[in-house]
């Protein structure tokens, strides 16, 4: 009867100790920009609403161009942890307690923490992680730099160790711009042509050679060029009227003599 006792009262606190773990994540805008020598940064949000564990949560920068700065905030720190009973200690950038989602936004939010909207959910409270790129002076305007940060979740034991680990790839892409939000148009000048690409000159006359001939240059406008297509067709008609008129006088001619 003891034994059987001893099941029913043990049996609820096991099933109420399972083991839930959550590694949520929101991650804001991936396309950046930034002009030479100055910096753009992104965000990376971590809640966990599903889970019953503290999510611990280290980052580290797996992919930049050469010379390109990235820094990331909070960065990775130690921390003393108790799990049940026992201290042990923790490499994190930081870590997400378990929580809800909410229907409505809080009017309060805890210190260090951030309201933010999920499609679905609500509104849940999380954690932010910042992105800081800086872009070197020398980088050249239309450069594109891949950003990669890789995310470990983990989810500590009894024994204080890490009993299951999670991986994550967040992706930036920071494109190098000018840096001017207003349009401006300005004409630098004309594009000097090296020697092959500049047209063929004409080759030179020779001595005592007579110059080519070259079309003649219309003068007078639309008018006289109407003008001349019609003067052939204006000469014969004249020379008949001529014709015509001479003919007559022939012939009046000799009806007087007759």
């Amino acid at each position: 009867m003891a034994a059987v006792l001893l099941l029913v009262l043990v049996s609820p606190a096991l099933a109420e100790d399972e083991a839930n773990y959550n590694f949520a994540s929101a991650q804001g805008n991936k396309q950046l920009k930034a002009a030479p020598g100055q910096e753009s940064e992104g965000v990376i949000y971590f809640y966990n609403i599903e889970g019953n564990r503290i999510t611990h949560i280290s980052l580290e920068v797996s992919k930049a161009p050469d010379n390109w700065k990235v820094e990331i905030d909070p960065p990775q720190h130690e921390i003393q942890v108790d799990v049940s009973g026992r201290i042990v200690t923790v490499t994190e950038n930081l870590y997400v307690e378990p929580s809800e989602a909410l229907a409505e936004e809080p009017e309060e939010v805890p210190e260090g923490m951030v309201c933010i909207k999920i499609a679905d959910l609500g509104y849940v409270l999380a954690k932010a992680v910042h992105i800081s790129i800086q872009v070197p002076e020398t980088a050249e305007i239309g450069t594109k730099g891949d950003i990669a940060i890789a995310a470990e979740a983990s989810w500590l034991g009894q024994s204080g160790a890490a009993a299951i680990k999670q991986a994550r790839r967040f992706d930036f892409f920071v494109e190098v711009t000018s840096g001017e939000t207003e349009y401006r148009e300005t004409i630098i000048g004309e594009v000097e042509k090296t020697e092959g690409e500049k047209p063929e000159a004409m080759p030179a006359a020779e001595p005592g050679a007579a110059p080519s001939a070259q079309p003649a240059a219309e003068e007078g406008g639309p008018s006289a060029n109407i003008f001349m297509r019609w003067l052939p067709a204006i000469v014969a008609a004249a020379v008949v009227g001529i014709a015509a008129i001479l003919l007559a006088i022939i012939r009046r001619r000799g009806k007087t003599k007759g």
